[in-house]
């Protein structure tokens, strides 16, 4: 049984279609899981001080296929996806018997008024 196959085909089946950007490239839309980490105001991994007060930052967990090698991207490499544009914090592969079955990675939501 191929442990990847059965793996791919469920990130399509609940996966949301997104596209990563980095620079002048763009990748093919595809499907990748992308689950919020954070639903509490209090629970964070940095907060930032704004004039306003603490912004909090949202934090998700990114599963995509191993046909999508996010660890070749570069330190700018955005996810696009829901109307949202998301950045790498973290990256990983995660394998079985020299195989990689998918790749994870924490994303942070970037808001409107870091990249406009």
């Amino acid at each position: 049984m191929n442990k990847e196959h059965i793996i791919r085909k469920q990130i399509e089946r609940v996966g949301n279609t997104i596209h990563i950007d980095d620079g002048e490239w763009k990748s093919v839309p595809y499907k990748a899981v992308i689950i919020p980490l954070w639903r509490k105001k209090s629970s964070n991994f940095e907060k930032l001080f704004t004039e306003l007060g603490y912004d909090i930052n949202e934090y998700y967990l990114y599963i995509g296929p191993s046909s999508h090698n996010i660890l070749s991207l570069s330190e700018d490499a955005t996810v696009i996806g829901s109307s949202k544009k998301f950045e790498f914090r973290h990256r990983d592969e995660v394998m079985f018997d020299d195989e990689v079955l998918y790749y994870i990675g924490i994303i942070r939501l970037v808001k409107e008024a870091e990249y406009d």
